[in-house]
């Protein structure tokens, strides 16, 4: 099995014409018993076609499948569609009443398709999905296109941007009813694609089955009933098809007979595609619709080619499988783990021989991300996808998801987060002025502190000296002629000579003693 390397680059379905898988069937049954039989294409009078088996995927048979066309009323499946997932979302519900506005009879023709419709009618959102169709009414398509979106221009912008999701690469809505605009265009297989997903909604499904359906009374209207423009699912039409479940016929001039449908027989689900088809004359004279007849002969060539009878050696294959490891992603703070192993999450599986050689598969995966990923991540997360193809055929698309779950670490997350923090050069600036600030301020402590240590050391000298005078005075013993400390201012004694303080000193406090010598020097003063 090959696996392309990882790419940025959006994957491109490819389809050709005939399954390849069918060559290979074919080289297989002409080297077994004489018995073998050639298979034949169906002949189809059809523009383009295309045969796909439901349950798998796998295209059966192409015609011109990728070739660009008008699509008629198949624009309508996707209008429906986008309806019904408004349903789902719980945007309306099935019974809101919708008003009819004169805005939506602007670009549906005279020749168009309609319910009957009227300005100020309200209706249930419900009868405008039936009617659209079942009767293919194109004012019904505009009337769910406002009641979905607001307009009828946004409604079909958002048309286009889901049928991008889809995986369709050459389809352009200019409508919500494919009536002809030269900017309105699809391909068989894109139309697949589209029907694809509305099947997957089981009011669709009940939908597009239904013979008929009852407009119950409105504001303007008695009861009316549509009918199922589909002759396949008609038992009184020549075109009846007894193992046809849906899906939709339309018709322009600019695009032909179209028909898209869908049938189950021996537990075989198909869907087949009919684009530009013509009408004829039959053999019996009647005028004859090539859209049912190439329906029914292509659904037929199904059934009878690829039921396992006659081939032995045609089988379902796994060309992918949920256990394939399809690559391993970095994972960044991660608790316990640096990475993250991606899987496919769903199995691929096509009609092929059972002696193919599946090492010719070829994978081309894609991550939605460049490098590496950020936890948490969670167990099922979709960070990427997978292309299948083999011999040239496209086989889909599938999600890449994450086999195990990646916890955060928290330490690594806030030390990240600090690293981060730093890296900002606002917040460096911030702490740089903080840092200087910081500096100053431990500067301006010391230098106060120093200062004041060194008035508190003349303080102290000067206590000193005066009290040594004093007690020289009051001890009458004269004082011995010395320098006086630096920067000390000389004092006077503090009495006469010859005069005698009657206080003892001894054992006071400087404090004491200078509060003493002021009361001395203000008595000596007063006298």
């Amino acid at each position: 099995m090959k696996s392309k390397n990882l790419k940025s680059s959006q994957f491109y379905r490819r389809s050709g014409g005939l399954v390849m898988a069918l060559a290979l069937i074919l080289a297989c049954l002409a080297s077994a018993a004489p018995s073998a039989r050639a298979l034949d294409d169906p002949a189809l009078d059809a523009a383009a076609a295309l045969l796909v088996d439901l349950d798998t995927g796998s295209v059966l048979y192409g015609k011109n499948e990728t070739e660009v066309r008008a699509p008629a009323s198949m624009v309508k499946i996707m209008t429906v569609l986008m309806g019904i997932e408004a349903y789902e979302r719980g945007d309306l519900a099935l019974q809101d009443l919708v008003t009819v506005n004169d805005t939506v009879f602007g670009d549906i023709g005279p020749d168009g398709s309609t319910a009957g419709f009227q300005v100020g009618e309200q209706l249930p959102f419900e009868a405008l999905l039936y009617s659209a169709m079942l009767a293919s009414a194109n004012e019904g398509c505009n009337v769910i296109a406002e009641a979905v979106d607001g307009t009828i221009a946004s409604f079909v912008a958002r048309m286009n941007a889901r049928a991008v999701e889809l995986g369709c690469k050459s389809t352009n809505f200019a409508n919500t009813h494919g009536m002809p605009n030269e900017m309105s265009y699809s391909t068989a297989y894109d139309l697949y694609l589209i029907t694809r997903e509305a099947l997957t909604h089981n009011l669709f499904k009940r939908i597009c089955t239904a013979q008929s359906y009852a407009i119950p009374v409105t504001n303007l209207s008695e009861e009316r009933v549509v009918r199922n423009a589909n002759n396949l699912l008609d038992p009184d039409s020549a075109y009846y098809y007894e193992y046809a479940s849906g899906v939709k016929t339309g018709y322009t001039d600019a695009a032909g007979y179209c028909v898209i449908a869908t049938a189950s027989k021996d537990g075989r689900n198909l869907l087949s595609v009919i684009l530009g088809a013509q009408s004829g004359t039959a053999a019996d004279g009647r005028t004859e619709i090539r859209s049912y007849t190439d329906t029914k002969r292509l659904m037929n060539w199904g059934f009878d080619n690829f039921n396992y009878r006659g081939f032995d050696n045609f089988n379902y294959r796994d060309l992918l499988t949920t256990m394939k490891l399809m690559a391993e992603v970095p994972v960044k703070l991660g608790r316990g783990a640096s990475s993250v192993v991606l899987r496919p999450e769903k199995n691929v599986v096509a009609l092929l021989p059972n002696d193919a050689d599946l090492d010719e598969v070829e994978l081309d995966p894609r991550l939605f991300e460049d490098g590496a990923l950020t936890a948490p991540v969670e167990q099922g997360t979709v960070l990427g996808e997978v292309s299948v193809s083999f011999h040239g055929q496209s086989y889909g698309t599938v999600n890449l998801i994450a086999n195990t779950t990646v916890e955060l670490d928290r330490g690594a997350y806030i030390g990240s987060e600090i690293r981060n923090t730093l890296r900002n050069k606002y917040v460096r600036l911030t702490i740089t002025v903080l840092i200087i600030l910081a500096i100053l301020y431990v500067a301006f402590i010391v230098y106060y502190n120093v200062r004041r240590q060194s008035k508190r050391k003349v303080a102290n000298a000067l206590a000193r000296q005066r009290i040594q005078e004093y007690r020289q005075a009051q001890s009458g013993t004269p004082r011995e002629a010395a320098a006086p400390p630096r920067q000390t201012p000389q004092r006077q004694p503090s009495q006469r000579a010859g005069q005698r303080p009657t206080e003892a000193t001894t054992g006071m406090s400087f404090e004491e003693i200078e509060a003493l010598i002021r009361k001395r020097d203000e008595e000596l003063k007063k006298k």
